[in-house]
């Protein structure tokens, strides 16, 4: 009974995760596809806690749901111009998307048949509490220039989008 409620489990996050992100690609409106891939992340976020994967699903919260889904919500409402075209249309490549889409659905059912599990299944030790030493300790400085350089690429893509004589 308890396996059949952890694959259910599993099951309604993988459809969280992908309706999510079909309503990110599908959506017209940008701002609201920002915010369905903010969802996606934290779905997978989920996903990874309920895995074990402590770290990952942290990392997915903080980096993912947090900084960068906030970061697209704000450059796209920063630099939101009303003269040009809007901002997520749709194209006349729909059987080409369903096509590729349909290729990787193989690929992937192919991967999956073709692996080998492990017959006790993995357990991976506990490591965040060695990657956030090296994270906050040993690689302090280029952690710190990272997070610089993305500040940086942010102020000149607002500068960017902007334009000439706007301030």
């Amino acid at each position: 009974m308890n396996e059949m409620i952890s694959t259910l489990v599993f099951y309604v996050l993988a459809m969280v995760i992908l309706g999510t992100a079909l309503g990110v690609v599908m959506s017209r409106n940008l701002v609201h596809s920002a915010l369905l891939m903010t969802a996606c992340f934290i779905g997978v976020g989920i996903l990874f806690f309920y895995l074990d994967a402590d770290f990952l699903g942290a990392m997915e919260f903080m980096l993912y749901s947090g900084g960068v889904a906030i970061l697209v919500v704000m450059g796209v409402m920063l630099t939101k111009r009303h003269d040009g075209p809007p901002g997520n249309p749709f194209n006349n490549n729909t059987i080409l998307a369903l096509g590729g889409a349909g290729l990787f659905v193989l690929v992937m059912i192919g991967v999956v048949i073709s692996t080998p599990a492990p017959a006790g299944g993995y357990v991976s030790p506990d490591t965040v509490n060695e990657l956030a030493d090296m994270m906050l300790n040993k690689y302090i400085l280029p952690f710190e220039i990272a997070a610089t350089l993305l500040l940086a690429a942010l102020v000149g893509a607002i500068i960017l989008a902007k334009g000439d004589g706007e301030a």
